[in-house]
């Protein structure tokens, strides 16, 4: 009976290059989830929406930057605007990230009385 509920365990486990490359065909390439489901195999749609939603936070955390578009991305507006608003987006949170780290220098120099921010003029090693 473990073996059974083994095989099924195994039988839909993929490898994170799977799911990124289909998430990015989703995303990037335009393609369809559910033509992309049948060419693989996968065993649901939901499956693939689940990766594309990871990938995308992926995308969010800063884990994986944005590819270049395609020429064929480049030629419609839509694509444009919306790669122009993934950027803005992408740009806050690095904003937010660097506002947050900066916060947390000050925060440990004041309360450990540690001097991590090289001062001008000191001498590289």
């Amino acid at each position: 009976m473990q073996d059974h509920i083994r095989e099924l365990l195994n039988r839909y486990h993929y490898s994170e290059e799977v799911k990124e490359a289909v998430a990015f065909r989703v995303l990037f390439g335009g393609e369809d989830a559910k033509q992309i489901m049948q060419e693989l195999g996968i065993h649901s749609i939901q499956t693939i929406y689940h990766w594309v939603s990871s990938y995308q936070q992926k995308i969010e955390q800063g884990l994986i930057s944005l590819p270049p578009m395609s020429e064929k991305q480049k030629q419609n507006l839509e694509a444009l605007k919306q790669r122009n608003k993934d950027l803005e987006k992408a740009l806050q949170e690095a904003n937010l990230m660097i506002l947050a780290l900066h916060t947390m220098i000050d925060v440990a120099e004041k309360d450990f009385q540690l001097s991590i921010r090289k001062k001008s003029g000191t001498k590289r090693s």
